[in-house]
């Protein structure tokens, strides 16, 4: 009942009428425009769902005023987050040449570990194309981890090079560098066998590759870890004589100071 300007009283019904209406949950804007987001579910290959999505949105007609824009969901990475993505990569790099320089003492040889990187990638592009996975955001934390990882066989290769030398100077730079390779062959592959056997549950169990974050996770380590075990005993240690090249430690007989005792036959 409502109180009317004469004094009586009504009921609400007889001057309004009730009826249940779908309504906005909440309003959203962006530059002073309003903004809905529309969202579907593609049950397909990724690469078949973009070009649906980009089909879908050039054939789409809107009234004026109005503008239909490809957004980011929440699985994929923003150009904001990708440039800084890339900024804590290029620190990372950094910080791992620092580090191994001061291990080796020296300003080339870390190239020799540095370019594992690039080598690794060539496996994570492999990987992801042949299981046509999207590259989520946790695919980019995937390579900064993967980083830190793919270094290691490199230094473990390059330190024991190093040590030939300094224990056997008197050994040619070829012979140093096959010696130390074939040495390490068995230790990399073990470590990195190990490891993509441990992180493949991570993938096989899973209903697609994309279905969260780990299997992006696993997919960027074990196509990172198989791609720069082959080439770190194969490219490593041609880069490694490149560098070195010309740099072959004396030996102690050629060392200034050093008196040589020659025999001389009797009589």
């Amino acid at each position: 009942m409502i109180d009317t300007q004469t004094g009586g009283r009504i009921r609400l019904g007889e001057v309004i009428s009730l009826e249940e209406r779908d309504v906005l949950a909440r309003i959203r804007r962006e530059n002073q425009q309003y903004e809905r987001t529309v969202a579907y579910e593609f049950r397909g290959p990724a690469r078949l769902g973009d070009l649906i999505h980009e089909n879908v949105i050039a054939s789409t007609e809107i009234p004026a005023g109005y503008a239909v824009e490809k957004g980011d969901s929440g699985f994929f990475i923003s150009q904001e987050e990708r440039t800084q993505i890339w900024m804590v990569l290029a620190v990372a790099l950094l910080l791992v040449y620092m580090v191994t320089v001061a291990l080796f003492e020296s300003l080339t040889q870390p190239l020799c570990v540095i370019l594992t990187v690039p080598m690794a990638l060539i496996g994570v592009y492999l990987i992801f194309f042949y299981t046509e996975a999207s590259f989520t955001r946790e695919a980019y934390v995937g390579v900064i981890m993967m980083l830190g990882i793919v270094v290691n066989n490199a230094i473990l290769l390059v330190d024991h090079v190093n040590g030939i030398r300094r224990r056997e100077p008197q050994l040619e730079l070829d012979a140093a560098i096959l010696r130390g390779t074939l040495e390490r062959v068995r230790p990399i592959r073990m470590t990195t066998a190990t490891t993509v056997v441990g992180l493949l549950p991570l993938v096989l169990f899973g209903d697609t590759t994309w279905t969260n974050i780990w299997d992006a996770l696993a997919l960027v380590l074990i196509g990172g870890l198989l791609s720069s075990t082959i080439f770190v005993l194969t490219i490593t240690p041609a880069a490694y004589h490149v560098l070195e090249r010309g740099r072959q430690p004396r030996t102690t007989s050629d060392a200034p100071g050093v008196t040589q005792s020659v025999p001389v036959p009797s009589g």
